[in-house]
């Protein structure tokens, strides 16, 4: 069973990188909107949704909230793993200018940056995907209260 949420969770990763990757292909700045960059946790409820829904109609209609909450977690730490990695690559790698951009639109929108830092080191992406995972966690166990039969 946890193969259904390995799978979902893989293609909904994907899926998030390709979205992520149309934004900044289509204007960079789009990508630090707040709505574009947090839209991944749309993504992820609707696939643990899905996943859930999944694997009832697998057990014949059936699932406890236990199996739907492990279902959906999984399915939320497979998304959000490549969302952190595509965010660690894509900063550091693929576009690290998005530094300066991030820096200058809190500058036009009236915040202070001074001592702030900006670096996307990998402790950093990690923490933040760790951090993550506590309301991935109330949002899969919302998922899998509403899912269960």
């Amino acid at each position: 069973m946890q193969q259904t949420a390995v799978k979902y969770g893989i293609i909904a990763g994907i899926a998030t990188v390709l979205y992520l990757l149309v934004f900044h292909q289509m204007d960079r700045a789009l990508l630090l909107n707040p709505l574009v960059y947090w839209s991944p946790i749309l993504v992820a409820v609707v696939t643990m949704t899905m996943v859930v829904k999944k694997v009832r109609n697998d057990n014949d209609g059936k699932i406890e909230k236990k199996e739907a909450l492990k279902q959906s977690f999984l399915t939320y730490v497979l998304v959000y793993l490549f969302f952190s990695l595509f965010v660690f690559v894509l900063f550091n790698f693929i576009d690290p200018e998005l530094v300066e951009l991030q820096k200058q639109a809190m500058l036009d929108a009236g915040r202070e940056i001074e001592g702030l830092d900006f670096t996307m080191t990998f402790g950093k992406i990690l923490f933040q995907y760790a951090y993550m995972l506590i309301p991935g966690f109330f949002l899969s166990y919302m998922v899998a209260s509403f899912m269960k039969k």
